[in-house]
């Protein structure tokens, strides 16, 4: 097995549990490695630190998987997995939709697997996963046993690490909708051409939190709507006015659909386009909301483009604040990683001021638990939402 010698010092982190090893922190590499090749990580003096997979098209150069001197095969992938989903199991008291695994969050880089129902959609995301392949589908089969496993391993990364995108049926079938229950909703996932994995299960405490702030009088305004989560907590406590913007026509119609499942009555609609064009199109008809979602993809990949993605968040708050009546609420969301919980309390204090607004600060989220934050490691946080009440103008 190939070893990588770390510079004096760096390996204290690996200690602490931090999995990154990235080049500059490399000193030596003894025998010839590829991408996804597992290899022994070492400090400076030969001292064995931990053992993990290579990733050299990343950010991260290796990905440590453990710091003890054990194999890595498919026992240990099948504990890793077993181990996961067994931390899990009270939420299905909640719903029978759970991310079952985690990435570096539950100790293997790279792997996501989401369980919807009795189904699973599992993406592989780097060189190293991708080696394993096989015994993380096997792992997959024993511990949750589903009737289908589908692949949604078209991310880009994967090209960059020499790994062609895939996606597929792995096992068994996977229906053309799989039926959510969450907080009394019911939501259509749609495994194979869904966005990401089919659907937004990080979301599920900010939708159950905005629930009771709402009521029959709330005009509500969900912006980059995906399949229509937060539409669909509206008009379950029965707002009278629910409009849902998004880009993608397969997202809106999915909110459709979701609203004939849930057989709401409510005054709903749809908006198709670039959702900074329609909320200046919305603002231009003086339309007047009293809760508006702001719920972007990810604006930012990198740590360079964070300015660029502030100026994203100003523009859409800036808009919102235009569009809601005093008294209104605005929820302020980002899933990427570089963007943090001060960016967005700033940009949306300043869009504010501009508008005239005084805000009050009612509540802030994370990414539930099937997504764990580990202190650790500061990439597993990468889902916070703002929320925010104006309370003079």
């Amino acid at each position: 097995m190939a070893k990588i010698i770390l510079q004096k010092g760096k390996e204290k982190k690996i200690q602490n549990f931090y999995p990154n090893v990235f080049k500059d922190e490399v000193k030596n590499i003894i025998g010839k490695i590829e991408n996804g090749d597992v290899v022994d990580v070492c400090a400076e003096d030969m001292t064995f630190v931990g053992r993990g997979y290579v990733t050299d098209s990343t950010s991260a150069y290796v990905r440590v998987l453990t710091t003890k001197d054990e194999k890595i095969d498919k026992d240990f992938i099948l504990n890793k997995i077993r181990s996961a989903y067994k931390k899990r199991e009270h939420l299905y008291n909640e719903t029978n939709c759970i991310r079952a695994f985690f990435s570096e969050g539950d100790g293997i880089p790279g792997l996501i697997i989401d369980k919807f129902d009795k189904y699973v959609a599992v993406q592989f995301r780097n060189s190293g996963v991708e080696r394993f392949r096989q015994e993380i589908i096997n792992a997959i089969k024993k511990v949750m046993k589903p009737k289908g496993i589908y692949e949604r391993s078209d991310v880009e990364n994967r090209t960059h690490e020499g790994v062609e995108q895939k996606t597929g049926i792995i096992f068994g079938e996977i229906p053309e909708r799989v039926i959510m229950e969450d907080n009394g909703l019911k939501y259509g996932i749609d495994i194979i051409d869904g966005q990401k994995t089919g659907f937004f299960l990080d979301q599920r405490d900010s939708r159950k939190f905005i629930r009771k702030y709402l009521n029959k009088d709330t005009r509500f305004l969900d912006v980059f709507s995906s399949s229509g989560g937060f539409s669909m907590a509206a008009l379950k406590e029965n707002c009278k006015k629910v409009v849902a913007i998004d880009k993608e026509p397969h997202a809106l119609e999915l909110c459709r659909e979701n609203y004939e499942l849930n057989g709401f009555e409510g005054n709903y609609t749809t908006m198709e386009g670039d959702a900074f064009l329609l909320l200046k199109t919305l603002v231009g008809r003086e339309e007047k909301y009293d809760v508006i979602t702001l719920d972007p993809p990810s604006l930012i990949k990198r740590k360079a483009d964070i300015h660029k993605g502030r100026d994203f968040f100003f523009d859409l708050c800036d808009d919102s604040f235009k569009l809601l009546e005093d008294g209104g609420i605005l929820g302020v969301i980002t899933c990427a990683y570089h963007i943090s919980l001060q960016d967005l309390i700033e940009v949306t204090r300043m869009a504010a001021s501009k508008n005239g607004k005084l805000l009050q600060v009612i509540g802030i989220n994370y990414q539930p638990e099937d997504h764990p934050w580990i202190l650790h490691v500061p990439e597993t946080l990468y889902l916070k939402a703002l929320w925010v009440r104006i309370i003079n103008s």
